[in-house]
This record gives structure tokens, sequence and C-alpha cells, in this order.
């Protein structure tokens, strides 16, 4: 499994402030692991904030992409202790190889970490050899 695309932008942006606001057309890579069994690849992703209404995992010729967006929802009445971004972007893409089987890949989001599950295809899974 290999990454493609870390961080992308539509525009540069020149003179950028060291604030936290989130600058326009800016796609952030959120954190992820892997983990590989005999059977799948686990992957875990990091995206606090993130609803499942606002994530997107789509899997196409071997690339396994997710994009989601993170909204700033501040309670009426509420003032952020800092000056938090409206919105932030995500985007990771990660090449599956022709070992996962797509048909298969499950996710799910819980507490701002998206689990996928991506199962590998039967003829590539390790087997045990009988010996005569």
């Amino acid at each position: 499994m290999s990454e493609k695309n870390e961080l992308s932008t539509s525009k540069p942006n020149a003179g950028a402030s060291t604030s936290l606001q989130v600058r326009p057309g800016v796609v952030y890579k959120p954190k992820y692991q892997s983990r590989y069994s005999e059977n799948a690849w686990e992957v875990t992703v990091s995206l606090p904030g993130v609803v499942k209404d606002h994530l997107d995992v789509t899997a196409e010729n071997e690339i396994l992409e997710i994009r989601a967006t993170r909204l700033l929802d501040v309670p009426e009445g509420w003032r952020p202790l800092a000056d938090y971004p409206a919105e932030k972007n995500y985007r990771l893409r990660l090449d599956v190889g022709p070992e996962v089987d797509p048909s298969g890949i499950s996710a799910r989001l819980e507490d701002g970490v998206l689990t996928l599950e991506l199962p590998l295809r039967e003829e590539v899974k390790p087997r045990k050899i009988e010996v005569k």
C-alpha cells in the first residue's frame, strides 16, 4: 500500500499568515496508520470533527480516496478560545494494489477516527500447503 498526494493547493498562497485560519483552496492530508493481517489491511484515519455527512470514501482502479470536510459548529452564545477555521478540507489517496477486493471494503466513523477494512482477494491470502 503506498501513498499518493500529500498536500495539494488549487492556487499558491504567497505571504500566508501563521494563524490557524485555513487558507482557501488548501487540502490537508490526515494522519493515518495501516496494519496488515493475513486476511485484510486495516487503515485508521484521524479526521477530528468530521461527521459522516461530510465524508466520502471511494475505491477505483486500485486507488482508495478519502475526502472529508470539517465544519466548525459553535453553539449560539459560545466563543472559540482561538481562531479556529470555519472549514477544513482533508484528502488522502492510497494505492491499495490488486491484492485488495474492492467489493468487500467496509468503513466506520467513530469519534473522529475512520476505520477501513480492506479484505484481500482469496488468491493472495496465505494458504497451508499439504505435504504428501
